[in-house]
C-alpha cells in the first residue's frame, strides 16, 4: 500500500516486487512425466489439473466460511507491526494471504531438499506441517491446508510471546494485548448491574431503612436526601437525626463514658418536641466556629470593685469570687447580676449598686463600649461570712464552697438560696484552692498543707503534709488527689492512705495551677516557668511540654469532652491548646487589661476573670440559629432562684 511505510503488505502478504496471481493454479516444478519430461500434455496432466481445480473450489468455500477463522482470530494476541514483520521474516513457510490481514488457506508446502516427494503422506511433527504427495486427492490437500493454517497460528503465537518476553519484563503483560469480544464485556457488566442499581430504601421496610440511614453523618444525610423524593422523606425522620447526633457528638477525649444527654455539655435531653436536624446543624456550626476562632462574641460583665480571683459557670449562671470580699451570681442568659453575698459593711454600701451619677454599677459592656442590660442585684449578708478576699470556689447542684484569705472555707446550700451551712476552720493561712466530690472536700493553703474534710458533716478527716512551699492548687478524682506547689513539684496522693503515690518533677520554678482530666488519666500543670506540662497520671511520664506564655501561667482548665486545654497568664493572654497534640488552636491576647487570674470553658463559651475586675465571656454560639436547643432541660429558675429563698 502506498500509504504504508512498512515494506510488508497486510493485504497480500508479499514483499514489494513480488507478483501474485490467484487466477491460475501454480505448477509443480518437481512434477515429471513418465519419460522424465515436465510436459503437461499427458492424460495424467489433465487429471492433475482437474484435481487442482477441485482444490480451488474447496479454497473458495473455505474463504466464504469466515466464522471459524473469526473465532480463532478473536482471541489472538495483537502487537506492533514491526514485531509481526520480524516474525514473518523468521517463518519457514509463506501464506498466500497473511493471517494478520485476514483468514486465508495455506498452500501445500514441499521440501526443496527432496528431489521427489514420498509416495505416502508424512504427518506433521509438533509445529512442523505435514507433507502431502503431489499425486494425492484434492480433499486430502484441503484438510492438510486447514491443519497447516492452525499450526501456523500456533507457531506465530508462541514466537510472538517469546519475542515479547525477550523485550519486556517476563512478570508483566506489557507488549501483549488480548482482545476480549464486546459481547463478553457486556455480559460481565450485565451481571453486576442489577446489584448496583438496587434501591434498598424502596425494598426494605421503613423501620429498617430509617435505622440504616441513621448510621450516616450530617454531610452524608444531606447527600442522601437528594437521591429521590422517597429518600428525602426518609432522611427527614427524627430518629435518623437523633441517632446520628448521639453517635457523632457524644464522643469525648478523656471521660469514662460518652456525654450523657441533658448534662449541660451540648447534648440536650431526649424530649419528644426536639427537632434533631436543627440541633445537629446548630452543633455543626458551633464546632466550626471553635475551629475558626474568629466568630466568638465578646462581652464584659462589670460590677466587681477589685480583682476577680475565681469563677465557675454553667449554661444558666456564673458565680464569681473577688478581692472585694463578695460572691456574685450572674445570669448567663440576661448577663445581669442577680445576687451579691458579702460582709455587712460591704453589701450595705450604696456604691456596690450605683455609681456617683446614680447609674447601676452592674451592666454588660461590648467591645464597642455599648452598655446593655444594667441590673440592680439583691444584696445579702449572713452571720457566717468571709472577712477577706474570696480566693477559690466550687459548686454543684447542692452546695457552694468558698475559700478565703481569712484561712477558712464556708459551705452554702444552693437549694436554700445560698444560705451558709457551716464553716471549715483549720488552716493557719489563706485557703488558696479547694475541690470536692460526693464524699470529700479537699482544701489547700499557704501554710503548705492539704486538708481532707467529710462533705456531709464538715469534720476534718486528715491533713496531708509533704510540700515545702505554699500549695496553690488541688483537684480530686476518685481516691486520687493532685496538688502543686511553689516547691516546683506536682504530687499525686492516695486520699484514703494519705500517702504520696507519685511525684512529677520537671518544672524549674514554682507552680501556680494543676488540673486532672475527668477520667484521671492526664494531669496538666503550669506556673512561673511559663511552660505547660501534660503528664500521664498512671506512669508519671511527661507526655508534652508546651512553651505557652511570656509570663507566669496562672490558670489551667481541661475540657475532657473536647480535649481543649485553656490557659490564662499574667501576660494578659488566653490561649486554647489541643491536649492530644499540644498544638495551639486559638489565642486571645490582651482582652484583659491586666493579669488573667482564671479561665475556663464549656462546649460553647470561654469565661475568664482578671485583675481588672472584669468578667469576660467569649461566646462562640452567639447568633448561631437554634443554639438554645443544645441546652439541657434543667429549669432556668433552679440555677438562680433567689425569690424562693426570701431575698426578694
Amino acid at each position: 500500500m502506498s500509504s504504508n511505510a512498512s515494506s510488508y503488505s497486510h493485504d497480500t502478504g508479499t514483499e514489494p516486487g513480488e507478483q501474485q496471481d490467484t487466477s491460475k493454479a501454480t505448477t509443480n516444478p518437481f512434477r515429471r512425466t513418465r519419460h522424465g519430461s515436465t510436459s503437461d500434455d499427458t492424460f495424467k496432466g489433465r487429471i492433475r489439473r482437474a484435481s487442482l481445480s477441485l482444490k480451488g473450489i474447496v479454497r473458495r468455500e473455505r474463504r466464504g466460511s469466515a466464522p471459524a477463522a473469526d473465532i480463532s482470530n478473536e482471541m489472538r494476541p495483537t502487537t506492533s507491526h514491526s514485531t509481526w514483520h520480524k516474525l514473518r521474516q523468521a517463518a519457514s513457510f509463506r501464506h498466500p494471504r497473511t493471517s494478520y490481514g485476514g483468514p486465508g488457506a495455506l498452500e501445500t508446502i514441499y521440501s526443496p531438499l527432496q528431489a521427489e516427494f514420498p509416495s505416502l503422506p508424512v504427518p506433521g511433527n509438533g509445529l512442523e506441517p505435514p507433507i502431502i504427495p503431489w499425486h494425492t486427492g484434492a480433499a486430502a490437500k484441503a484438510a492438510a491446508a486447514l491443519q497447516n493454517e492452525s499450526l501456523g497460528y500456533a507457531r506465530q503465537y508462541h514466537e510472538l510471546v517469546s519475542l515479547a518476553e525477550s523485550q519486556n519484563d517476563r512478570e508483566s503483560g506489557i507488549g501483549i494485548a488480548f482482545t476480549v469480544s464486546t459481547s463478553q464485556a457486556d455480559e460481565t457488566v450485565g451481571k453486576g448491574a442489577p446489584i448496583i442499581r438496587k434501591d434498598f430504601i424502596t425494598e426494605l421496610p421503613p423501620e429498617l431503612a430509617v435505622q440504616i440511614l441513621s448510621y450516616l453523618d450530617a454531610a452524608q444525610l444531606a447527600t442522601a436526601s437528594r437521591v429521590s423524593k422517597l429518600w428525602y422523606g426518609m432522611v427527614q425522620d427524627q430518629h435518623v437525626w437523633r441517632q446520628s447526633f448521639l453517635r457523632e457528638k457524644t464522643n469525648t477525649y478523656a471521660t469514662s463514658h460518652p456525654v450523657q444527654p441533658g448534662t449541660g455539655s451540648g447534648v440536650p435531653s431526649i424530649r419528644p418536641e426536639n427537632d434533631w436536624q436543627k440541633i445537629y446543624k446548630a452543633r455543626e456550626e458551633l464546632d466550626k466556629r471553635w475551629k475558626i476562632g474568629k466568630q466568638a462574641r465578646a462581652v464584659f460583665l462589670n460590677g466587681h470593685m477589685d480583682s476577680v480571683y475565681c469563677q465557675q459557670f454553667d449554661e444558666n449562671k456564673i458565680i464569681t469570687g473577688s478581692r472585694d470580699k463578695t460572691i456574685r451570681i450572674w445570669d448567663m442568659h440576661t448577663l445581669q447580676c442577680r445576687l451579691i453575698i458579702g460582709p455587712p459593711d460591704v453589701v450595705n454600701d450604696t456604691s456596690v449598686l450605683f455609681d456617683p451619677t446614680g447609674h447601676p454599677t452592674h451592666y454588660a459592656l461590648f467591645p464597642d463600649d455599648r452598655r446593655v442590660n444594667p441590673s440592680v442585684p439583691v444584696t445579702v449578708s449572713f452571720p457566717t461570712h468571709h472577712s477577706a478576699s474570696i480566693l477559690c470556689l466550687q459548686y454543684d447542684d447542692e452546695i457552694l464552697v468558698t475559700g478565703s484569705s481569712d484561712s477558712t472555707c464556708i459551705v452554702y446550700s444552693v437549694r436554700s438560696g445560698y444560705r451558709p451551712v457551716r464553716r471549715l476552720r483549720f488552716h493557719t493561712a489563706a485557703v488558696l484552692d479547694l475541690a470536692f466530690d460526693d464524699k470529700h472536700i479537699v482544701t489547700c493553703s499557704k501554710d503548705c498543707s492539704i486538708c481532707v474534710w467529710d462533705r456531709a458533716t464538715g469534720a476534718l478527716i486528715k491533713q496531708l503534709n509533704g510540700h515545702t512551699g505554699p500549695v496553690n492548687a488541688v483537684q480530686l478524682r476518685g481516691n486520687t488527689l493532685v496538688s502543686c506547689s511553689g516547691d516546683f513539684t506536682v504530687k499525686l496522693w492516695n486520699i484514703d492512705s494519705g500517702k504520696v503515690i507519685r511525684e512529677l518533677t520537671g518544672h524549674t520554678k514554682g507552680l501556680a495551677c494543676s488540673q486532672f482530666s475527668e477520667d484521671g488519666r492526664y494531669v496538666a500543670s503550669a506556673g512561673s516557668d511559663k511552660v505547660i506540662r501534660i503528664w500521664d497520671a498512671n506512669t508519671g511520664e511527661c507526655l508534652r511540654t508546651i512553651q505557652a506564655h511570656e509570663s507566669l501561667v496562672r490558670s489551667l482548665h481541661i475540657d475532657s469532652v473536647s480535649g481543649r486545654l485553656i490557659s490564662g497568664s499574667y501576660d494578659t493572654d488566653i490561649k486554647v491548646f489541643d491536649m492530644e497534640t499540644g498544638q495551639q488552636q486559638l489565642d486571645f491576647p490582651g482582652w484583659h487589661a491586666s493579669w488573667v487570674l482564671s479561665a475556663k470553658c464549656d462546649y460553647r463559651r470561654i469565661v475568664s476573670t482578671g485583675q481588672d475586675a472584669k468578667i469576660l465571656i467569649m461566646d462562640f454560639g452567639a447568633d448561631v440559629p437554634n443554639i438554645g436547643m443544645l441546652e439541657s432541660a434543667r429549669k432556668h429558675e433552679v440555677a438562680c432562684d433567689i425569690r424562693n429563698a426570701g431575698f426578694i
